[in-house]
């Protein structure tokens, strides 16, 4: 009979598991980061208050629009107030408003709000977007937290929705053979995107998908 684990048979969200997996992480390994990247589901006192207990930062996604601490940032930022120097990544031109000093109600530490206005050409066309965040780190260059905000966009996108669409990586509900065979999954397509990124540089701009690349390693392996 299958046996759910860590949590699974309980009534909790995904907020309640993060939490526990910090405390858990803490207690077994001790100092085991210095800052955990988050998306918005992750901005509440609760979860910033267990990260700065475990002797963490954090940088996390700000998107609701009705929160007090967007709208008190919005206010400031309309006037200016926080205004940086804006820089480029690529050939997108980064605005940014960076403000310090916020409350959020249960949290009795002082947080951070960055404001990031990014404009650039695509197919002839000019885009733009917004994208906030909230950070206990009080000295992290701005430009540093958009590099971080950002790769935490590549590893969901080109990381766990690759192997929940591709490789049926859903959730694991008991231990030993199909833990294994979980693991062996991530340990492939770990392998397979250190080679496509670090082995041959030029794939990015190649065009060439992975799922052609995963029909090439098929046929070779099967020949």
């Amino acid at each position: 009979m299958l046996k759910p684990r860590d949590g699974s048979g309980k009534d909790e969200g995904e907020l309640t598991g993060g939490k526990r997996l910090i405390e858990q992480l803490k207690k077994r390994h001790g100092h085991f980061a210095d800052v955990i990247v988050a998306d918005a589901l992750y901005l509440n006192a609760p979860f910033i208050n267990t990260l700065k207990e475990n002797g963490l930062e954090g940088v996390i996604r700000l998107k609701d629009e009705r929160r007090m601490i967007f709208q008190d940032a919005e206010r400031l930022f309309k006037q200016d107030e926080g205004k940086k120097a804006s820089f480029w990544k690529g050939k997108k031109k980064i605005e940014v408003w960076d403000l310090s000093g916020f409350k959020m109600e249960g949290c009795p530490y002082k947080l951070r709000v960055v404001r990031y206005h990014e404009q650039w050409e695509e197919n002839g066309k000019e885009t733009e977007r917004f994208m906030w965040l909230v950070t206990t780190l009080e000295a992290a260059d701005y430009r540093v937290l958009w590099e971080m905000m950002h790769r935490r966009w590549d590893i969901e996108e080109n990381g766990f929705h690759q192997l929940k669409t591709y490789y049926h990586a859903k959730h694991c509900y008991c231990r030993d053979a199909v833990e294994t065979i979980f693991n062996l999954i991530i340990i492939g397509f770990n392998v397979r995107e250190l080679y496509l990124y670090r082995r041959s540089r030029n794939f990015a701009g190649s065009g060439i998908s992975r799922k052609s690349i995963n029909r090439i390693f098929c046929d070779d392996l099967l020949t």
